[in-house]
């Protein structure tokens, strides 16, 4: 009984930029609920209008789709009344004996309680009153505390286990795969652990929670940011968006101010001088002090947590449940894709080479440097091609795109009276081509304070069997934070934000889309390196010639963009994409070694770790004086899963180049995507479902784990 967790697209960070941020809870003790088409190339007609504020329709609704959600202390009342009603269904479940009927009354009670919880999430996270959001956090607790004592359910783990063991040949292979995966999470948690085995447990997994805030909390706190200093004549020339966290000193001739994750890369990239470039990339990647011996801690404890449940190492705990299975898998891979970059890697650097005079390339030199040679090799500026992407635009283009590749239809709908929570939010209708409904997108899109400030997709209501002859129709929220209305009257993406889009409306896709009997597995509930694929995916039509045709067109012309615009996009991506790999690739493996440690580390032994893997695998190595790895929140949210985003590209790109590349908008391939990898969710095995699609020889084993053959 899994909620289920926002998705949202990774900043691609360099080692120029270390983020803090990250949406993915942390979820080290499992448990049954880790919560909370026509071929000519027209436009898709029910999004041809502009999506301006719609009138609504006479039907009453909840806020966000939910029943009965319509002031803000509603939700509280809402969870209190699901504890009752799952309370209820727990205590028959315990008493009935034990048979396949009981793996789906677990689904229903995950059911219940996710209808409730995952409208907490998002609407603490998007409403625009604080009230309400006060009313969600009080009733995402209360129903995660409820979930906590579900989990520690050691009848409603018995009524499980019984059922598995006397009718699991009955059960369905999706009804197979739903029981073996909720025991797996039981026991993930610790329940079948005797009671002094438990206490240690226990122990652990607080202490490692607590580290982890801890960890993130100081990123925060300002006594632990860095600042610079800066000549004036470095700062003249700088955007006025980059000088704001920038004050002058009293005497006119320098600015200080605080780098952090939100400044550093626009700094690099604009500053001229390279003595100041040194002086921000130190300071951007200078992490906290306190958090020498916090991540230090934090590695020991998750330790004892993969100790007291049979794991050598917290990373085979982690990859246990995934489509790796193992770290060997996962560190196979990762070598494999840092071998297959190197030789791209120093053509690129020989690029930036060029750029510095023929001069080595240091670490902080290497995003302006990069800017420079993109300005001038690609021959594009952002704000030309802004002006082929008008939002309303852009989403009759994924319209007309979801249409000829997936055929299915996307219609504009008003919202019910009371269901939405900003004027400017948009409904969609997912329809397929026989006019069946299969879910609702809601796109919330602009920016306003207090707002959820990066791009993700929010599960609302997932897809399930209700009878045989009844679905429930799933559900979805795309947030994201996309420039409003400026002096064109229309809002202007970048490319990068097309991208974005893309990519969380694979997300969506993957949701609506799923024909799961249970809800268990719907969906986005799938392994966390599998469930990137569809969106990965998706962000290939944002460079695809085809595609582009239907997403960009002119906000004032309505002229397709051009051929050559096209062209220096596609340059642009390509120019360094090894060295931006390469980043990734760093990241991913610092976080398996770390994680992959049977004993303690000292705080010594996990800088000398990262400075390993850096050294090791790119051309940029470390910089005295930085310790990057003290500002990666991501070890928190992920830990020893990083991989999970460059091993799900990677699969994505095998099946772009399989069945899209010759064609991107031919119908038959995104049938092949449709029904054989959407409609699945997370109900099958994913080395299964991947061979499926790609082949028998398309994985490698290794270790009794699995990793893409390319």
């Amino acid at each position: 009984m899994r909620s289920s967790r926002a998705l949202g697209r990774r900043l691609r960070a360099g080692l120029d930029v270390v983020s803090s941020s990250g949406r993915r809870s942390e979820s080290i003790g499992g448990g049954v609920l880790d919560a909370g088409s026509s071929s000519s190339g027209r436009r898709c007609d029910a999004l041809d209008a502009p999506l301006g504020r719609r009138r609504a329709s006479a039907r009453a609704r909840g806020l966000y789709g939910l029943e009965g959600f319509h002031q803000s202390s509603d939700l509280e009342r809402l969870a209190r009344e699901t504890i009752s009603r799952c309370d209820a269904k727990a205590r028959e479940l315990r008493a009935r004996a034990p048979s396949g009927a009981s793996v789906r009354a677990l689904d229903e009670i995950s059911d219940d309680i996710c209808r409730v919880v995952d409208v907490a999430e998002v609407c603490r996270h998007t409403h625009p009153s604080q009230t309400y959001v006060e009313g969600a956090e009080r009733a995402y607790v209360t129903l995660q505390e409820y979930v906590a004592s579900l989990n520690a359910d050691v009848g409603l783990y018995e009524a499980l286990r019984r059922a598995r063991e006397t009718d699991g040949n009955n059960l369905s292979e999706e009804g197979a795969r739903v029981a073996l995966t909720l025991q797996e999470d039981f026991e993930r948690g610790g329940i079948h652990l005797d009671l002094a085995a438990r206490r240690d447990f226990d122990a652990s997994l607080s202490k490692s929670l607590e580290l982890g805030m801890e960890f993130q909390r100081n990123l925060l706190r300002p006594e632990h940011s860095s600042t610079v200093s800066l000549e004036a004549s470095a700062f003249n020339g700088l955007p006025s968006s980059v000088k704001r966290k920038f004050r002058q000193d009293k005497d006119g001739k320098a600015w200080r101010g605080m780098v952090d994750s939100s400044n550093s890369s626009a700094l690099l990239r604009h500053l001229r001088d390279p003595g100041a470039r040194r002086d921000v990339y130190v300071a951007a990647n200078s992490g906290p002090e306190p958090n020498k011996h916090v991540l230090a801690e934090l590695l020991s404890a998750r330790t004892d947590v993969a100790h007291c449940l049979g794991f050598n190492t917290y990373a085979s705990f982690a990859t246990a449940p995934l489509m790796a299975r193992k770290p060997e898998a996962v560190r196979e891979f990762l070598l494999h894709f840092s071998e297959s970059l190197r030789e791209r890697s120093e053509e690129e650097y020989g690029v930036i080479q060029r750029y510095n005079g023929g001069k080595s390339v240091s670490a902080w030199d290497k995003t302006y440097l990069m800017a420079q040679a993109r300005g001038h090799e690609c021959d594009i500026t952002s704000s030309a091609i802004s002006e082929y992407f008008p939002l309303d635009g852009v989403i009759t283009g994924i319209g007309a795109l979801l249409e000829r590749v997936l055929g299915m239809r996307i219609e504009l709908k008003d919202l019910d009276p009371g269901e939405g929570w900003t004027n400017d939010l948009k409904k969609l209708v997912v329809k397929s081509k026989d006019g069946e409904t299969r879910g609702t997108v809601y796109l919330d899109l602009l920016p306003r304070p207090g707002k959820f400030s990066h791009a993700a997709h929010f599960v609302i209501q997932c897809s399930r069997m209700i009878s045989p002859t009844e679905r429930q129709h799933p559900s979805v929220a795309l947030v994201c934070n996309f420039p409003p209305s400026g002096g064109t009257g229309k809002s202007l993406l970048t490319h990068g934000e097309v991208e974005t889009l893309l990519h969380e409306f694979g997300h969506a896709m993957h949701s609506v889309l799923s024909d799961t009997e249970f809800q268990h597995l719907s969906g986005t509930r799938a392994p966390m390196d599998i469930v990137e694929v569809p969106s990965h995916l998706f962000e290939h039509f944002a460079w695809d010639p085809s595609a582009l045709k239907l997403l960009g067109r002119h906000y004032l012309t309505q002229e397709p963009i051009t051929d050559a615009m096209i062209a220096a996009l596609r340059k642009s991506k390509d120019i360094f994409s090894a060295l931006e790999a390469q980043q990734q690739l760093v990241f991913a493996l610092t976080d398996l070694e770390l994680h992959d440690q049977s004993s303690r580390l000292s705080p010594n032994a996990v800088a000398d770790i990262a400075a390993s893997v850096q050294n090791d695998h790119s051309l940029f190595k470390p910089t005295p004086g930085t310790n990057w790895e003290l500002s990666f929140g991501h070890f928190v949210g992920y830990g020893a899963t990083y991989y999970s985003y460059l091993y799900a590209d990677v699969l994505a790109n095998d099946i772009w180049q399989r069945y899209f590349v010759s064609d991107s908008l031919a119908s038959g391939a995104g049938e092949t995507l449709r029904d054989k990898l959407l409609r699945h969710g997370g109900s099958k095995d994913p080395e299964k479902l991947v061979r499926e699609v790609l082949g028998k020889d398309s994985l490698v084993e290794v270790g009794g784990g699995f990793r893409p053959k390319r």
